[in-house]
């Protein structure tokens, strides 16, 4: 018997894998706040979980618009690009948000 059908789709693992990774992006970026006091561990959940949330959608949808385009080269490279792109500015959003 197979389980095939119970697999996740590439842009499913990669959701999952953008929200682990932008999860632990913020939990780095917002510890030394809560070490400091100035935030609390609801505070610090509340941002984890939005910050994981919008890594995750933006790695799902790149990989699936990706995946469309799977025969036109140049596209997926943009889309690619442009998802990296998006990624750095969720990053330097967050470090400005701490720092600001």
């Amino acid at each position: 018997m197979s389980n095939s059908g119970n697999e996740l789709s590439p842009a499913s693992r990669t959701m999952l894998a953008s929200a682990l990774l932008g999860g632990s992006a913020s939990v780095i970026t917002q510890w030394s706040d809560y070490q400091q006091g100035e935030i609390d561990v609801q505070q610090l959940s509340k941002k984890v979980l939005k910050d994981a949330a919008k890594a995750g959608v933006a790695g799902g949808i790149a990989t699936a618009v990706a995946s469309q385009m799977a025969g036109r080269p140049l596209l997926s490279f943009t889309t690619l690009l442009a998802a990296g792109a998006a990624g750095l500015y969720l990053i330097d959003e967050m470090k400005e948000k701490n720092h600001g």
